[in-house]
């Protein structure tokens, strides 16, 4: 009896496991069908979301509140023009760093990376490219 009980503590106890990794997994990876155009990735700040558009790479930066407080701005565009044959849903995604304010935004077809910084102040709001270096 004592090993059947110990048995099935230790399957619920796995089994709990698994599900608490998996909610963290999409949780912090939003794994989404790469068909969807747009998609809101959570930051360290927990009234601060960032919208991607996966088609352009566009981002902005989504607030809310429980007041009047809420707003929704412009962080950037990539700085590469992207024809309508190029764009499609999936093309770009974001990862975020240990630096709550960085993500990173990667062109899922060509490669490009860029920094991307949010803020509550304009002028700290940034989307640029990486600049690639190759080994010599």
């Amino acid at each position: 009896m004592k090993k059947i009980l110990l048995s099935f503590l230790l399957a619920s106890m796995a089994l709990i496991a698994t599900a608490q990794d998996q909610r963290q997994l999409t949780d912090i990876n939003h794994t989404v069908s790469s068909t969807v155009r747009y998609k809101l990735y959570p930051t360290a700040n927990m009234w601060t979301y960032l919208k991607l558009d996966t088609r352009t790479g566009r981002i902005t930066q989504v607030q809310y509140s429980t007041g009047n407080n809420e707003m929704e701005v412009l962080l950037g565009i990539p700085s590469k023009s992207i024809s309508d044959a190029e764009a499609k849903n999936g093309r770009f995604e974001l990862y975020p760093t240990s630096n709550m304010w960085t993500f990173i935004l990667i062109d899922q077809i060509d490669g490009d990376v860029y920094h991307v910084q949010w803020n509550q102040e304009k002028e700290d709001r940034v989307v640029t490219k990486i600049q690639y270096f190759p080994m010599q």
